[in-house]
């Protein structure tokens, strides 16, 4: 696994690369946080291209300073620590390493915001890799941006039915 530099909140907006998908769902903003951040491991339930996702310690309280483990489909792996837990509408968690080479500091956030036409989910991908990295990055951007529809509205229908 690659190593990235350590950062904070400020490099989600600071960040050389930064990459926003998102979509309006139905369910309530806490349910919506709820499963993005209580609930980790149903993840790859709602979100295809994620095979695992679990925190490490153990426990059952979560929050800033806790590390989380991500696989993907692919055989990609991350390897992250929460950085914003603001329950029900702000959570982002820093990469600490990674098997992606390039990628010398990623953080991503997950923001919940009730709006008149339902609650908004905006995921944001701040990075700073080598310019193959980031190249490929941008050029994924748009299956990531379908993907992520994809993913929220199968998890409104889980949440909209579990309601």
């Amino acid at each position: 696994m690659f190593t990235t530099r350590p950062v904070g909140l400020e490099f989600l907006e600071t960040a050389p690369l930064r990459l926003s998908f998102g979509g309006t769902l139905q369910a309530s903003p806490k349910a919506v946080f709820d499963a993005i951040a209580h609930d980790v491991g149903s993840m790859p339930r709602w979100y295809g291209a994620v095979v695992s996702a679990e925190y490490g310690g153990g426990g059952s309280a979560y929050g800033v300073g806790t590390k989380r483990r991500v696989k993907l489909v692919g055989g990609v792996a991350f390897h992250e620590e929460v950085i914003v837990w603001d329950d029900p509408t702000r959570y982002g968690y820093r990469v600490e390493r990674t098997t992606v080479p390039g990628i010398r500091a990623m953080a991503e956030e997950w923001a919940v915001v009730e709006t008149p036409a339902g609650t908004r989910v905006v995921w944001t991908m701040a990075v700073d890799a080598a310019r193959p990295t980031a190249v490929a990055f941008r050029s994924m951007a748009p299956g990531i941006a379908v993907a992520t529809r994809r993913a929220l509205g199968r998890l409104d229908r889980r949440l909209v039915g579990a309601g």
